[in-house]
C-alpha cells in the first residue's frame, strides 16, 4: 500500500469515526448540549483550564470567531460559561454549572461508550489516542496554523 493510500485511508477512517461519534452525542445530550458546545466545555476539562481567550478558542477549533461566539452565546444563557473584560477578545470562563454539564454529558455517554470501549483493550485505545494527539500537534504547528 502506498503511503498516500495509507494516508487517505487513515483520515477517511477518523471522518467518519467523527461523524458517527458526533451524532451518535447529539443523540444522547441530556443536557441539551450540541457537539460544538460540549466541545468547548470539553476543552476546558481536558486541558485543566479555567478561563481561556475567545480568540484561542476559535484556532483551537479552527471556526471563525463569528461562529464560536454563536456557541459561547448559547454556553453564556445557560449559565455554563462566563465572559471576563470587555471587548472582542474577553476572557471566557468556564462555570461550576458548566462543568456539572460536562460531567452529566459524560454520564449520559457511559452506557453508549461502555459497549463499544470492551471490543478494545485499555493499551489498544491508549496507543491510539498517542498516535491521534501528535497527528493533531503536527496539524496545530504546520506553518499557515501558525499565521492564523
Amino acid at each position: 500500500m502506498s503511503r498516500e493510500k495509507l494516508l487517505l485511508d487513515l483520515f477517511t477512517e477518523i471522518a467518519v469515526v467523527e461523524h458517527l461519534v458526533r451524532n451518535h452525542i447529539g443523540q444522547i445530550q441530556r443536557t441539551g448540549l450540541n457537539a460544538g458546545q460540549f466541545g468547548a466545555l470539553n476543552y476546558f476539562i481536558r486541558n485543566n483550564r479555567e478561563q481561556e481567550r475567545k480568540s484561542v478558542l476559535s484556532w483551537m477549533f479552527q471556526v471563525p470567531i463569528e461562529d464560536m461566539e454563536v456557541h459561547l452565546r448559547a454556553l453564556e444563557e445557560r449559565g455554563f460559561i462566563g465572559r471576563i473584560g470587555e471587548g472582542d477578545d474577553q476572557l471566557i470562563g468556564i462555570t461550576a454549572a458548566g462543568r456539572a454539564a460536562h460531567s452529566d454529558s459524560v454520564g449520559a455517554m457511559a452506557p453508549e461508550i461502555e459497549p463499544l470501549m470492551s471490543e478494545f483493550p485499555d493499551e489498544d485505545l491508549a496507543k491510539t489516542v498517542e498516535v491521534l494527539q501528535e497527528i493533531r500537534r503536527v496539524f496545530d504547528n504546520l506553518p499557515e496554523r501558525m499565521a492564523s
